[in-house]
C-alpha cells in the first residue's frame, strides 16, 4: 500500500508494478488495515488504474470496519470511487452514515472530497447526506478556508443541488463566489481541439469556442449543424481513466450536470477516434476527418 501511494503521490505511473502489486494484493486481502485500504483505493484512481476487482473487494472488506477509519480515509475512499466512475451504492450508503455522525472530525479539505464524490457518484443517499442541515453548516463554518480547488468542488456539489432538489445548497454569495471561482480556472484547448476546429471551419461550420455557461462550465465547441445546435466536447487523454477508454468522474459529471442544468446534448469526440484516422496520404485523411465529423454530427 505504502509503494503505490508513494508512486501515486508523485503521480509516477508503472503499469507493470500496480499490476504486480494488484495480484499480490487480492492474494492477501486480510492483511489490510484501515489505512492501507484507503491508500491503496486512492493510488490506483491516482493514477487512473481501473481494477474493478480490487475495488469491489476492499469495499466489502471496508464495510464493516469504517469506524476505524478517519475522516481523511473517508473522504479518500469516496473520492477514490467517484474519480474512476467506480459504483459501490452499499459502501457510499454505509459512509453516508457514518460520516453524518463524525462531521465534527471533517477539514475543508476532507468535506470538499467527500461532497465532491457523492455529487459525481449520484447514489441515493447523496440526497439525504449533502443536502443536510449539518453539512450544510460545516462548508459554511469553514468557507474561509477552502483553497480554490476545494471551491471548485464545492461549486459542482452546489450544482448538484439544483440538479436534484431544483436549489442552491449554499447561500446566494457563497454561492456565487464558487461559481466565480470555478469559472475562472483556464484550460488551454489542445493540438487536438485545435485540428479539429480547423476542420470544422475547413468544411465550413458555424462555431464558438470556449463556450461560457452559467453554470461556470464551458463547452469545447459550440455549433450549428443543419439547424441544430451541438455542444461538442473534444476530449484528450486527460478525460479519461488511465489508458482506459472509459470516461473519468470528473469527465462524466461535467457532462451529466451540462446535459440536466444547461439542456444541451453533449456530443463527445474521442481522441483515439480521431487518431487513427490514418493515411500516408495527406488528402485522404483529410476527406476522411471531414467524413468523420459529419457523421459525428449527424
Amino acid at each position: 500500500a505504502n509503494m503505490v501511494w508513494a508512486y501515486a503521490s508523485i503521480d509516477h505511473f508503472s503499469f507493470e508494478l500496480f499490476n504486480k502489486i494488484e495480484k499480490v494484493a487480492l492474494s492477501r486481502l486480510h492483511e489490510f488495515n484501515s489505512r492501507e485500504i484507503t491508500n491503496m483505493v486512492w493510488a490506483y484512481a491516482k493514477v487512473g488504474y481501473s481494477s474493478p476487482e480490487l475495488f469491489d473487494k476492499f469495499a466489502k472488506l471496508a464495510l464493516p470496519r469504517l469506524h476505524e477509519f478517519s475522516s481523511r480515509d473517508i473522504a479518500n475512499t469516496v473520492w477514490a470511487h467517484a474519480a474512476i466512475d467506480h459504483s459501490a451504492p452499499e459502501l457510499f450508503n454505509k459512509i453516508a452514515e457514518v460520516a453524518l455522525h463524525r462531521l465534527r472530525e471533517f477539514n475543508s479539505q476532507s468535506i470538499s472530497n467527500t461532497l465532491w464524490a457523492y455529487s459525481a457518484s449520484n447514489c441515493v443517499s447523496n440526497i439525504e447526506f449533502s443536502s443536510h442541515p449539518r453539512v450544510l453548516h460545516l462548508v459554511v463554518s469553514l468557507f474561509n478556508m477552502f483553497n480554490e480547488e476545494e471551491l471548485c468542488q464545492l461549486h459542482q456539489w452546489n450544482l448538484w443541488g439544483r440538479e436534484v432538489l431544483g436549489e442552491n445548497l449554499l447561500p446566494m454569495d457563497l454561492s456565487e463566489h464558487c461559481l466565480t471561482v470555478f469559472s475562472s480556472v483556464e484550460m488551454l484547448p489542445s493540438k487536438l481541439h485545435h485540428d479539429v476546429v480547423c476542420k470544422l471551419h475547413e468544411i465550413g461550420v458555424p462555431l464558438r469556442e470556449k463556450v461560457p455557461l452559467k453554470t461556470g462550465y464551458s463547452i469545447d465547441i459550440l455549433l450549428n449543424y443543419h439547424g441544430k445546435n451541438i455542444a461538442v466536447e473534444v476530449n484528450g487523454p486527460s478525460r479519461y481513466i488511465g489508458q482506459s477508454q472509459k470516461q473519468s468522474g470528473t469527465t462524466r459529471l461535467k457532462h451529466r450536470q451540462i446535459g440536466n442544468l444547461e439542456n444541451f446534448k453533449i456530443v463527445s469526440l474521442p481522441f483515439w477516434e480521431w487518431d487513427n484516422i490514418t493515411s500516408n496520404d495527406g488528402e485522404i485523411v483529410s476527406q476522411k476527418q471531414t467524413e468523420y465529423l459529419k457523421q459525428l454530427l449527424t
